[in-house]
């Protein structure tokens, strides 16, 4: 009887069939293979199903009328059918991999079972036809019920061929909260030195998945004890997942749709400054505007720590509890909103709003320890939403207008000023009127500027 799809969106379920159907009708052996049947096992969201078949390329080509040939030389045919991809792969068999992660060798085979053998993990080793009957001689979907990872065959085979293999291995055990076997774990300390031939990009996606992902403590106590990373072409500081910060135990309520959040947290545990961190994440080819973010979020907490430590200097020095009540403490009225405001307009509003962000959850969660970074956090949510304007070209009066004011030409005196403004406009001590600012303005030159 054949089993429905129930994590597949029935649309794309329908065209992978279809794609079945004709390959079969066509005299030739297809399945579903894959990352589909197991997460459809599992009861996951399926988003893309790959199908393997006896077909070789030419043929599949011939079969459809829009292909794309994605990597003919490994039997791979991307088969576009009513607005779904799907890669048609052609059984095989492969050998030599000389780099540690692509066979120098590819051979079509007539059979599934050879196909299923190569792959890494018993739980990716599932076949499932069109009718919905599952080919499982590895045992992978009893693994999946027992939360197993293992491997097909031999770790130490597997982890020889393609050494992102361990790393994916952590990425499941993380992702899934499954239990690596024994004889995987033992595998892949015996074969660990192979990261330094996976390349950095390689690598880095794999650690996304771990970091973004619902258990990201567990992938990086997980990379701590196997000491992958730190054999990679440019491995990370050691130290996540033991005796970090206890902030980081909050990293999980982080939005990993935000990813600056969780990044510029972990990096923090790791020790990493602001003024590192950015070498580091292009080293590790993360995107520019990740980047960017992680390091700006960074920044502004090192100046918020510098902002707070003349309270902490207070508390040293004072017996009982400590009740901060002066200027240099986040209850010292208007001269600590004067300085978070500076802050802000030095930072920038998007690093300002992640910012608050992340101490906001790390505060719900409980793991702001220091009582005046709770109370900064408190405070500065209010003061970034009362402040009207965030840089120089908010301000309702121009650079020009300043200069044609004056009579004067323009030079370091004019941004000086500009800033000012902007600081005063910022902090609510002038309107952001053009009236008030060329006033304002004018005061200045006659008080000589």
């Amino acid at each position: 009887m054949k089993r429905n799809w129930l994590q597949a969106e029935p649309e794309m379920a329908a065209a992978g069939d279809e794609v079945l159907r004709r390959l079969e009708t066509a005299g030739y052996q297809a399945y579903y293979v894959g990352g589909c049947v197991r997460d459809e096992l599992m009861g996951r969201a399926v988003h893309d199903m790959d199908i393997a078949t006896s077909a070789q390329p030419g043929q599949v080509i011939d079969l459809f009328e829009r292909t794309v040939p994605t990597g003919l030389a490994h039997g791979t045919v991307t088969v576009l059918l009513e607005g779904f991809s799907f890669e048609v792969t052609t059984f095989r068999r492969e050998t030599g991999y000389a780099d540690h992660r692509r066979p120098s060798e590819v051979e079509f085979v007539e059979g599934i079972g050879e196909d299923l053998k190569r792959r890494d993990f018993t739980m990716n080793a599932i076949a499932r036809n069109l009718d919905g009957q599952l080919f499982d001689p590895y045992g992978g979907s009893r693994d999946i019920e027992r939360g197993w990872i293992r491997c097909v065959g031999k770790p130490e085979e597997r982890f020889e061929e393609d050494a992102l293999r361990m790393l994916r291995a952590v990425r499941f055990a993380s992702v899934f909260g499954f239990k690596p076997l024994p004889s995987l774990w033992r595998g892949l300390v015996q074969c660990r030195d192979g990261m330094s031939y996976i390349a950095v990009e390689r690598i880095r996606s794999e650690l996304e998945r771990i970091v973004l992902g619902p258990r990201p403590l567990r992938g990086l106590e997980l990379l701590r004890r196997s000491g992958l990373l730190e054999r990679a072409k440019a491995p990370l500081p050691a130290g996540a997942g033991q005796d970090s910060p206890a902030a980081l135990a909050a990293l999980p309520a982080l939005a990993p749709e935000r990813p600056a959040l969780r990044w510029s947290l972990l990096l923090q545990a790791l020790g990493v400054s602001a003024s590192d961190a950015e070498t580091l994440l292009r080293t590790w080819t993360f995107p520019g505007v990740l980047t960017r973010q992680v390091v700006s979020v960074l920044q502004l907490d090192e100046a918020a720590a510098r902002l707070l430590e003349p309270a902490q200097e207070g508390a040293a020095g004072a017996s009982g509890s400590f009740s901060p009540s002066g200027p240099s403490s986040p209850s010292g009225g208007m001269d600590w909103r004067r300085s978070w405001i500076k802050l802000q307009l030095v930072c920038g509003r998007e690093a300002t709003a992640l910012w608050l962000e992340r101490e906001t959850t790390l505060k719900s969660a409980g793991a702001l320890r220091n009582p005046d970074r709770a109370l900064l956090v408190e405070r500065a949510q209010e003061w970034h939403r009362q402040v009207p304007v965030h840089q120089v070209s908010d301000l309702a009066v121009t650079a020009g207008e300043v200069m044609a004011l004056s009579g004067r030409r323009g030079g370091p005196w004019l941004g000086e000023l500009m800033k000012e403004l902007l600081e005063q406009v910022a902090s609510g001590d002038l309107s952001n009127e053009q009236p008030a600012l060329l006033n304002a303005v004018k005061e200045r030159f006659e008080h000589g500027i």
